[in-house]
């Protein structure tokens, strides 16, 4: 059985409770123990954001905000689903899988928490 979701919830819990400070580099530590880079050939991760979303009840999402290095903005989603594996969402993806994310995948920053790069 997958556990990812089961813990990011942990995570995200320990972020919101304010037992932990940055929950960036715990995500990407997840994301990389089931084999999930942040690209790095066409842009710099910018930041890290975290959403419920609304219509799918025991998920998470996970965005990978990057500034490209043609100046335009892209995110990578990562659908977390109790008792199911990551699902990627590249491009339009997770809008065709919850509505409620389309436009998403190439809006301007607003609020995120910028990738801190130091052991936590």
């Amino acid at each position: 059985m997958n556990n990812s979701y089961k813990e990011l919830k942990k995570i995200t819990d320990s972020y919101y409770s304010g037992q932990i400070e940055y929950f960036s580099p715990l995500v990407l530590g997840l994301l990389l123990e089931y084999k999930i880079k942040p690209r790095q050939k066409d842009g710099n991760l910018h930041s890290v954001q975290i959403s419920i979303p609304k219509s799918k009840p025991d998920s998470i999402v996970v965005g990978l905000r990057y500034f490209k290095k043609d100046k335009t903005n892209s995110e990578d989603h990562f659908l977390f689903e109790k008792g199911f594996g990551i699902k990627k969402c590249y491009g339009k993806k997770l809008e065709e899988l919850l509505t409620e994310y389309k436009g998403t995948h190439k809006t301007q920053l607003k609020s995120s928490e910028e990738v801190k790069l130091r052991k936590v």
